[in-house]
């Protein structure tokens, strides 16, 4: 009973410290801008991480110290990509409200569906963070900070719909960025 309080007040406070740090101000870009804000996220690089089939050959392969050292190493590089997608999320989510007050009731249906997704994100993103922090604390804990990886790429499918819509001439500079 002591330890899942103690896990719980640790998750807890590891999602507090990582909302404070992620979930910061962030200022408004417009699309010219957002290729010096955005975070580059390998989305494979990012799935391999996280792939359990992966972490258990690791398991099997690696003696258990080594397993949990590498482990550990692994989990701390999935928290950051989980942190560059939380901060890609804002500055879309900036985007998607901008695009959302467009007289255009196309691009203003693609600027809310960008912020909807941008603000599912955000919310996983926090979830996945508090899961890889209990993951760093005791590698050996089975806690995948599932989904994160699919939820971004819609995102940017959205992200470059509305950059298309609103830049016909030069909208595929968010599907590069991003």
């Amino acid at each position: 009973m002591t330890i899942t309080l103690l896990l719980i007040l640790f998750a807890l406070a590891a999602l507090v410290f990582f909302v404070l740090r992620g979930f910061g101000p962030i200022r408004p870009v417009d699309q010219n801008e957002l290729s010096k804000h955005i975070r580059e996220v390998d989305l494979e690089a990012f799935r391999n991480l996280v792939d359990p089939d992966e972490e258990e050959f690791l398991r099997v392969n690696l003696p258990p110290d080594e397993f949990r050292a590498i482990q550990r190493q692994r989990l701390r590089a999935a928290l950051d990509y989980v942190a560059a997608v939380s901060h890609n999320a804002a500055l879309l989510l900036h985007l998607g409200q901008s695009a959302r007050r467009s007289a255009d009731a196309r691009i203003a249906d693609a600027g809310q569906h960008l912020v909807d997704n941008a603000l599912r994100l955000r919310l996983y993103s926090a979830l996945a963070i508090s899961k890889l922090c209990l993951r760093i604390a005791f590698p050996v804990a089975v806690l995948q900070p599932a989904g994160i990886a699919e939820r971004y790429q819609q995102m940017t499918e959205g992200a470059a719909r509305l950059g298309r819509l609103q830049y016909p001439s030069n909208g595929a500079l968010i599907s590069r960025t991003l």
